[in-house]
């Protein structure tokens, strides 16, 4: 027959277990969960309230790596002092979830304010007692990350299972932050052209739509630019499709150097660019197309050593004529830019001088 503290130790050990269960089964729903969520706030968001549900914790961090410069970047803090957290910048080695990126080994600490590893982030408490768990997170053998939990007060201290499960959850942070982030790029990649890197048809009629839709509220003009090279078929024919294309490199980079706003240039296709002027009327949008046909004519493509020079023909519309359309905004700026073509391939009249 067994003993009554057998008894007790038996139905706690029970417990233990069912709440062990427990955690796990919850560990795998945020797994399911986490992988799910496309967007990286999304998944920041959802980490941290579900580690909060499963870990009670006063305070907490996760932060990303910049690996060229061995630091950890801040991304989302909860808790007593999110502001502080979110204001340091921590080089690797430095506080306990520095020592932990660096080692990339996660450490566990329940006297953190008696570890001289763990620093102080300025405005907060110095000196109170707190446990700290830092875990690196680790993707391909790589620590793309860090994260720290924080328990504070007398007697503050997360037990070994804690340990363990917030161990298994990084695990989860890491697979979840890697997906969203190769889903972004993947986004990006969408939306760039391959040859010039800018933004291609996609990639302008998002810009063009989210522009639009910042300046609504204050009713600001939004100016646009078509950008068409003239006889560019020409280019191709005389010196071969590699110099075409290393002439519409060219002048993407023409175009985003003479430009005011950086990342508004797109390639719509073919020889035809797009810039989206954000509080742009007109006329400031056909100044700055005198401006980029005075760039592109003053530098020329550089082929060898012969200079291929060019003349780009520009249009321009502005939401202050059209409205808020961008169809409509499209289509007037094409249509300055295809009557400034026509006007340069307009014959010369014939000029009669007369026998004095």
């Amino acid at each position: 027959m067994l003993s009554r503290a057998t008894m007790a130790q038996t139905t706690a050990d029970a417990a233990h277990g069912d709440a062990v269960a427990a955690s796990y089964r919850q560990l795998a729903d945020v797994y399911h969960d986490l992988l799910s969520r496309d967007a990286v706030d999304d998944v920041l968001e959802r980490l941290v309230k579900t580690v909060r549900g499963l870990i009670p914790v006063t305070s907490m961090l996760i932060a990303e790596t910049r690996i060229e410069e061995r630091v950890l970047v801040p991304l989302i803090a909860a808790g007593d002092w999110p502001e502080e957290f979110l204001s340091t910048t921590l080089a690797f080695g430095e506080g306990l979830i520095g020592v932990a990126a660096e080692r990339g080994q996660p450490i566990l600490c329940n006297e953190a304010h008696r570890d001289p590893r763990a620093g102080h982030v300025a405005g907060t408490p110095e000196g109170d007692p707190e446990a700290i768990i830092s875990l690196p997170l680790v993707s391909g053998g790589m620590v793309i990350g860090a994260m720290s939990l924080y328990r504070e007060g007398e007697g503050a201290e997360f037990t070994p299972f804690e340990f363990e499960l917030a161990c298994r959850f990084g695990d989860a942070a890491t697979l979840a932050l890697q997906n969203a982030r190769t889903r972004a790029e993947l986004r990006e990649r969408s939306r760039r052209d391959e040859l010039t890197g800018l933004r291609n048809r996609r990639g302008f009629n998002e810009l063009l739509a989210a522009t639009l839709a910042e300046t609504r509220d204050d009713e600001a003009p939004v100016g646009l630019l078509v950008i068409d090279i003239d006889d560019f078929k020409h280019v191709n024919d005389s010196h071969g499709h590699p110099c075409g294309d290393a002439l519409l490199r060219h002048l993407a980079r023409v175009l985003d150097d003479a430009t005011r706003h950086r990342d508004c240039v797109c390639r719509l296709g073919g020889d035809e660019f797009g810039i989206v002027l954000p509080h742009a009327d007109a006329e400031q949008s056909r100044a700055v197309g005198q401006r980029i046909e005075q760039a592109v004519a003053a530098n020329p493509l550089l082929h060898g050593d012969d200079p291929i020079s060019v003349k780009v023909s520009t249009g321009a519309a502005s939401t202050a004529e059209t409205g808020a359309d961008p169809g409509c905004l499209l289509r007037d700026a094409d249509r300055a830019m295809y009557a400034q073509k026509r006007e340069r391939k307009a014959p010369v009249p014939l000029r009669l001088v007369s026998d004095v």
